[in-house]
């Protein structure tokens, strides 16, 4: 095969299949051939026009591949194992660079450069710079896990980046009020994952208003799944001792300050989108009298997307969550399952046909 086919987002509105030519990888890097590729929630949101610039663009950031050419580079994973043409790996969607202001004060995660190979317009060469393709070119600033032959790829998929975020967010919180109780709003891949990123033993509540969403929260052991929420008698009060909001409306902040306790910790994941319609009104004093913690979770470090994979290979009840595949034609009718929350995970696979089952 000497090209392939990507699906851009259009700068208009909508989807748009483009057919270009597979290039060699550059040094470093290599050209995968997409096994598998999620439908994050953040898709839905670009391609609902959620974000202030990015338009024209390959998406999809959450998948597995398989080498396809190293172009003789020497490469090897974040855990050091060598990497051959025909491994299966997952990779990080964001680069690091090593040599940026945040990367020298240790918080690669926050690399200046994180999205320079990210969100581009197929047009531009290497072409394959989003999952929704049937090939990717990883840059050789991003870093990859192999993943082992007893993983499938409808689980693998999980790994980068919901999973790998879900294990940094638990990383994020203060151990000692793991204990609980502990509150996820938002009971997609995202907000479980931290469920299934945690210690054994912590007492679980997750918020979610989509029936089918609850029922895949109640597949994990100790989790209880609920449709509303207590009402605290003062605005000081509350009943939590972690509050993490895996939800992408902005209301569901407003929420967790509500239902997070004296000394409590809120961390953000799920909320991303900075248009200036995306605000809520908070009295700030409240999180003063409180005591409360507010953190965020923006991307991951390598030790998480190995500890993604690791997590993914041993029983989890993320492999339970129900599962819709499209071939790439029908990416905009995965775009609308994965909106309409029809199942628990939406996935595109090159050369599948038409369609979903």
């Amino acid at each position: 095969m000497t090209t392939g086919v990507t699906i851009n987002l259009l700068v208009g509105g909508g989807l748009e299949r483009r057919e270009h030519a597979l290039l060699p990888p550059r040094k470093g890097g290599a050209l995968l051939a997409i096994e598998r590729a999620n439908v994050c929630g953040s898709d839905v949101h670009l391609w609902r026009g959620g974000h202030p610039t990015l338009h024209d663009c390959v998406l999809g950031h959450e998948f597995v591949g398989r080498i396809v050419d190293t172009g003789s580079s020497e490469l090897y994973d974040a855990d050091g194992q060598r990497l051959a043409e025909g491994d299966r790996i997952v990779c990080s969607y964001f680069r690091v660079c090593g040599s940026c202001v945040m990367c020298r004060a240790g918080r690669s995660h926050l690399c200046e450069h994180a999205y320079d190979s990210w969100g581009r317009s197929s047009v531009e060469q290497p072409h394959f710079r989003g999952a929704f393709a049937s090939h990717y070119q990883l840059h050789p600033q991003q870093f990859t896990v192999k993943v082992p032959d007893e993983v499938p790829s409808s689980v693998a998929a999980l790994a980068n980046c919901a999973v790998a975020q879900g294990v940094a967010v638990v990383a994020a919180i203060k151990p000692e009020l793991l204990v609980g109780p502990c509150l996820v709003i938002g009971a997609g891949a995202l907000g479980l994952s931290v469920v299934a990123g945690a210690p054994a033993g912590t007492a679980w509540d997750v918020y979610d208003r989509v029936a089918a969403r609850r029922e895949n929260a109640a597949l994990f052991p100790g989790v209880r799944a609920v449709d509303a929420l207590p009402v605290a008698e003062t605005p000081l009060g509350g009943f939590y001792d972690v509050v993490v909001v895996a939800a992408g409306t902005p209301e569901a902040f407003e929420t967790a300050l509500t239902q997070v306790r004296p000394g409590g910790q809120i961390v953000m994941m799920g909320i991303i989108n900075t248009r200036p319609s995306d605000v809520v009104s908070i009295r700030p004093g409240v999180l003063t009298r409180k005591g409360v913690t507010v953190s965020s979770v923006i991307r991951y470090d390598r030790r998480h997307l190995v500890d993604a994979v690791s997590l993914l290979s041993r029983p989890t009840p993320l492999a339970l969550l129900p599962l819709a595949e499209y071939g790439l034609d029908a990416a905009e009718e995965a775009l609308v399952a994965a909106e309409s929350h029809e199942s628990g995970r939406v996935s595109l696979i090159p050369g599948l046909d038409e369609g979903g089952s």
